[in-house]
This record gives C-alpha cells, structure tokens and sequence, in this order.
C-alpha cells in the first residue's frame, strides 16, 4: 500500500476554493454549505477519471474513513478515504455495504480516496458512512449515477 498526500491536498484546495468562493476571498468565520451535517450539498469540483467525461460533484460529510472499492460491492479496494467532507459524484445500488452499527445500505458513492491503491483511487464508497439518508435508502442530495 503506497500512502499518498495527493488527496488530501486535493481537499485542501478544494475546500480553501470555496471558502474563498463562499466569502469573496475573505476569512470564512461560519460553516461553509459543504459542511452539511446530513446528506449531501454544496456544489464540489468539476472532475474527471479516465473512463469517464468531466463530472460535476457535491460535498457529502463522511463521519467515518473506510475504504473505497473498485466495484460497487465488497470486494477489490482501490483506495482509503478519510472521514470529513469529501466529494462525491453520484450514487447507485450494489452489493450490501459494510454494516456500521444499525446503519445498513446498498448504495455506494462514486469518488476517488485519498490515498490510492488501484485505479488512481476512484470507485464506491458505502453510503453507511455518509451522514444522512436511511437503511436502504439513498443518500439525500446526490444524483443518481
């Protein structure tokens, strides 16, 4: 396992951006709209992985780290990311996500981790460790993929 700055200066840039952005460039003293409490919001970066045309994103809180997988169900790992708001680009349903207490879901979140084993990090994280949404359910704020 290869450990890597690349993403959290990502998230660095992305969120000293829009905090810049939120405050026409002066200090922030509240909350920026991407630091949601419960599902997603904000708007993210525009980004890309290599299969797939320039996306749009939101901001989603994950109040836990855990592993990204390569398909949307438990299985090969393509990167770790960190608890705290990430962005992600949308969501489907998969395979049943690792159980968090009483929280169980099928849905997984497409982003890239912070730090990359496979596929430069991009893949599915489980919506069980995303602030918001319910047992089956979608995570509120996010598109469909």
């Amino acid at each position: 396992m290869q450990r890597t700055v690349a993403g959290r200066v990502r998230r660095l840039v992305v969120l000293a951006a829009t905090a810049l952005a939120l405050t026409g460039g002066g200090v922030a003293l509240t909350a920026s709209p991407a630091a949601a409490a419960s599902g997603c919001s904000g708007t993210g970066p525009v980004v890309q992985d290599w299969w797939n045309p320039p996306r749009a994103t939101k901001y989603c809180n994950a109040y836990r780290s855990g592993y990204v997988y390569a398909v949307a169900s438990q299985g090969e790992l393509s990167g770790y990311l960190y608890a705290g708001t990430s962005w992600f680009v949308c969501q489907l349903t998969g395979g049943e996500n690792p159980a968090v207490g009483s929280a169980h879901n099928n849905w997984w979140l497409y982003t890239q981790g912070d730090t990359a084993y496979n596929y430069g990090g991009w893949g599915w994280f489980p919506a069980t460790m995303i602030s918001g949404g319910g047992n089956y359910q979608p995570v509120p704020g996010l598109p469909i993929c």
